[in-house]
């Protein structure tokens, strides 16, 4: 069974991926909580630490001989008023959005290219739009999708890198979405967890000529124009 390390995978479009792959691949979840899910195995680990990163890598590679794909999915959103931001939250949201991804990718480059596996990462569809108060996660996404393509470009001829930016994803089941919600989009819905799985199931099936790609799984959200 294939070997597949995701970040974040206690909560949200992370565990649902676990819990959707868990039957084909063994799962490796690194998150700061552990959530119980059967069948994932769990590494404790601050990603905005470099220190325990380094570590939690190590003991992965200690235990774990061949591993094919690198999903780094975990990430912090912070929203609030650019005066009331601070340098300690900027690096915080930059070490966990884009560091931790770079520092996986490179640590786990030389057994990725044995098995001819994947590095997905998960952008958002703020990369290329943004509200008010979200610098340090915008910036972070758009460098996400930067850092994809130049993966992509060192990695040649052997992992394929690709980026997933996913648009309105509501991981919320007690929030039901208003009509208004729905008619931001033109499939007429917000997305589920599960329409970015079934990106990542499509990308794992990758025979070599799809890299340095990003997928927009947004639901046309992007690519309407509203007024008010």
């Amino acid at each position: 069974m294939k070997t597949i390390i995701i970040t974040g995978a206690s909560n949200g479009i992370g565990r649902a991926l676990a819990k959707a792959l868990r039957k084909k691949y063994k799962i490796i979840n690194i998150d700061i909580v552990k959530n119980n899910t059967k069948g994932v195995e769990f590494y404790s680990c601050d990603l905005s630490s470099k220190k325990e990163l380094l570590e939690t890598i190590k003991k992965i590679k200690k235990e774990h001989k061949d591993i094919y794909a690198l999903i780094n999915n975990a990430a912090v959103f912070s929203h609030k008023p650019l005066k009331e931001q601070t340098i300690k939250e900027w690096n915080k949201t930059l070490n966990i959005n884009l560091r931790a991804p770079y520092i996986l990718s490179k640590k786990f480059a030389k057994r990725l290219k044995k098995s001819k596996g994947h590095i997905i990462n998960i952008s958002s569809t703020r990369a290329v739009m943004s509200e008010k108060g979200t610098e340090a996660y915008s910036a972070s996404k758009g460098a996400i999708s930067s850092l994809t393509h130049a993966l992509a470009n060192s990695l040649e001829k052997g992992i394929k890198v690709n980026s997933i930016s996913p648009g309105w994803i509501n991981t919320n089941k007690e929030y039901i979405p208003t009509k208004e919600d729905k008619e931001q989009h033109l499939v007429g819905r917000v997305g589920t967890p599960t329409d970015i799985v079934d990106t990542v199931k499509f990308l794992l099936k990758n025979r070599g000529f799809i890299t340095g790609s990003n997928f927009t799984i947004d639901g046309g959200m992007t690519k309407k124009m509203i007024y008010i």
